[in-house]
Formats: structure tokens, sequence, C-alpha cells
């Protein structure tokens, strides 16, 4: 199967999910809005099965899940962890070029475990992304 069917939206328990409406559990793409401080939007965590990693589907879902997060905060800070699921065979390194690859930057690397930023607005981003814990000008 080289296609997935239509991205669906839901929320769930504080969370909100972009996902293929016939595979809602199996790929999708978890975030929500932080507490503290404003702004600022996690990406918990992206599901793809095995068959269908590298096809772009997990491309497609953040891309839904970030558009979802600026139409409702233009000025959002989004950020995501590279850290794969060990029997994932996927590598630290794989993850961190998919999503630089989308536009996130670097700002704490744990070499198992790399956190990165995506600024919707350049407007309130600071000069460096290393700046932590500020996450605005």
């Amino acid at each position: 199967m080289n296609q997935l069917s239509n991205i669906m939206y839901r929320e769930s328990n504080g969370f909100s999910y972009s996902y293929f409406e016939n595979y809602s559990d199996d790929c999708n793409c978890m975030w929500r809005k932080v507490t503290e401080p404003e702004n600022v939007y996690t990406i918990e965590r992206i599901d793809i099965l095995p068959e269908f990693r590298g096809k772009g589907f997990a491309r497609e879902l953040i891309k839904d899940a970030i558009k979802r997060i600026e139409a409702e905060c233009p000025k959002a800070c989004v950020e995501i962890t590279a850290e794969p699921d060990e029997d994932s065979g996927i590598s630290v390194e794989n993850l961190v070029g998919f999503y630089v690859s989308l536009g996130f930057e670097k700002y704490q690397n744990f070499g198992s475990r790399v956190h990165l930023r995506l600024y919707l607005d350049d407007s309130v981003k600071p000069h460096t992304v290393y700046d932590y814990p500020f996450h605005f000008k």
C-alpha cells in the first residue's frame, strides 16, 4: 500500500491528534499546548507503522499538526524530541535530520535524545535557539 487515507483530527485527554482515517492508533501525530511558558506546544509522539515508513506519511502528519498549531497560535514555538523507540530501527541522527528538514533547530543534545524547536514567527525567535530556558525574545 502506497497511499493512506485522509488526515483527520481529534482531541482527547488534553492532547490533539492528526491521524490517518483508517489508522488512528497506528499512524498519528500527538501534540499539546504546554501550560507554561505561554505559546509553547510540544509534539509528544509520532507513530507510523513500519510498512509506511520512508514514504512521507510522518512528514504529512507533522505538517498537519504544525498547520493546526499555527492556526491557533501564529507566534508559537513548537518543540519536539528526537528519541526513537528502542525496537524501531531508527537512529537519533536520522530523526534529527528528518526534523531539521521540517525547519526544526537543535537546542539541546543528550546523545540518545535531542531536543529541537521550530518558531512559527521569526519575530519571536531568540537570537540563538540554545538560550534555554528562554523561549522568546
